[in-house]
């Protein structure tokens, strides 16, 4: 992945998703033979990391990727949350639910998949919430680094609508457990109760 870059991406329905698609097959015939004897195959993953208070419009984005966990929090955020995620070899962007707007990050590769924590920063959830903006009222800060699996954690939450947060991420993270989390999935209304 990129190491540093900054971009404006459109909100959506008060999210932004992460995804990484994976590679295409060196042999689509292979691949398709293997899908049919069951055997399992590069999976695609596309999370709702950034959670906006604006309902639709332009929101600053940074995304970084570290070597290891900051030592310090950075300052003048007022929400700050961390989750797991496992990564896995591919092409990786931001982009709007519907699809409409893309921003590359680079790819993951080799040794760079596996699981890794995203520190999640966002300023200015309170200033438009549930509105639909033209220009940015919102500032987000993604950090990447590799670790273990470990659960959802509130390092600060003092915007209003940034309180719910930990729920909307158990939402697509699952059960709190070290598998979940290094697993996301998103939880349908058809979803089997946990």
């Amino acid at each position: 992945m990129i190491e540093y870059v900054t971009f404006v991406i459109h909100a959506s329905g008060h999210v932004v998703d992460f995804v990484v698609e994976p590679f295409p097959p060196a042999d689509p015939a292979a691949a398709l033979q293997a899908a049919m004897r069951g055997e399992s195959q590069a999976t695609r993953l596309a999370v709702p990391l950034v959670s906006t208070g604006v309902h639709s419009g332009p929101i600053d984005l940074t995304v970084e990727v570290l070597r290891s966990r900051p030592e310090a929090l950075s300052p003048g955020w007022e929400d700050i949350h961390e989750v797991s995620l496992m990564i896995p070899e591919g092409r990786a962007y931001f982009n709007t639910p519907a699809a409409w707007e893309m921003k590359d990050v680079g790819t993951i590769t080799g040794d760079q998949n596996g699981s890794y924590r995203a520190r999640l920063h966002a300023t200015g959830r309170d200033t438009a919430f549930d509105l639909v903006v033209e220009s940015s009222v919102e500032r987000h800060f993604v950090q990447f680094w590799k670790e273990s699996p470990s659960p959802v954690s509130v390092l600060s939450s003092e915007s209003e609508h940034g309180k719910s947060l930990p729920r909307f991420i158990k939402m697509w993270q699952g059960p709190p457990t070290a598998t979940a989390h290094a697993n996301p999935r998103l939880v349908t209304r058809d979803s089997p109760p946990e």
